[in-house]
């Protein structure tokens, strides 16, 4: 069958929840299936695994099965780090390994135990890179190829969110900040790269924990008063309370979109794409 008329299931991958959709091939593409499931287990697990084992039984039903899949996987399963440009990198072999090397100083991660990848590969400017855990990767292969799924992109939700609303987020230079259950992340955007990018834990009411975040976040950068403008997108966060302050040009993109539990947006320019 031409991948063209194929259909593509849609998976979200969350510590909390697994959310399907499926869409069917063809020139007029639409939702034939949707589903969801919470995600309970034990959080000293390896990273996922509940998750994992949540998807693995709902894959088991044949409506979800014999199709491309497009995977979303939260930002609570993803390590980050931002990789400075410099003229003493001579290659991609180079970026990846300054990547390496942050990711085992930040986070304890060996080159074996994650899949590394670079958002703007040899681009000469400051990038995002982001890491799966390997065995986390691995299983999750295993149970889509159970399910006949073919794996066509494995995408972090923040780069994935980011993506999506990019027409929507006006100049050069601003904050991005994307709230899920649990978890806020803030990223500055400068002259058309990331420079800086910080997660936090979200415990508290969104009013609350985004100032905190932004207020340490501008300190960490040297600069109290530069960039007022903060792009807000949420997933399953209430964001009631949250506005504009006289530091603070906020614009809640959430107001103005609809609900939708997974993004179906092609061609994403960062993806951790599956290698069959």
């Amino acid at each position: 069958m031409l991948r063209l008329f194929k259909d593509t299931v849609h998976i979200g991958l969350y510590t909390d929840r697994i959310v399907l959709v499926r869409v069917s091939g063809g020139l007029h593409q639409r939702r034939t299936q949707q589903a969801s499931a919470p995600v309970t287990g034990n959080s000293h697990a390896a990273p996922g695994s509940a998750a994992l084992d949540v998807l693995a039984q709902m894959l088991q039903e044949p409506l979800w099965q014999d199709a491309d899949a497009r995977v979303q996987v939260s930002n609570a399963l993803v390590y980050y780090t931002t990789v400075p440009a410099s003229e003493a990198l001579m290659g991609a072999a180079d970026e990846i390994a300054l990547a390496q090397l942050k990711f085992r100083q930040m986070h304890g991660l060996g080159s074996s135990t994650c899949e590394v990848r670079l958002g703007n590969l040899m681009s000469g400017r400051d990038q995002i890179a982001a890491a799966l855990d390997s065995g986390m990767v691995q299983r999750l292969r295993q149970i889509l190829q159970s399910a006949k799924l073919t794996m066509r992109s494995l995408e972090p939700l923040l780069m994935s969110a980011f993506n999506r609303v990019r027409h929507q987020l006006k100049g050069d230079d601003f904050w991005f900040a994307l709230a899920e259950p649990g978890l806020l992340m803030l990223g500055r955007w400068h002259q058309g790269h990331w420079v800086s990018l910080s997660a936090s834990s979200l415990h508290e009411p969104l009013s609350v924990g985004l100032p905190a975040q932004l207020l340490e976040a501008r300190l960490m950068g040297g600069d109290l008063s530069d960039t007022r403008r903060v792009y807000l997108l949420t997933q399953g966060v209430d964001s009631t309370g949250c506005a504009s302050g006289p530091d603070l040009d906020l614009v809640n993109l959430t107001e103005s979109k609809k609900p939708d539990p997974i993004a179906t947006a092609y061609g994403l320019g960062f993806a951790l794409e599956a290698v069959q």
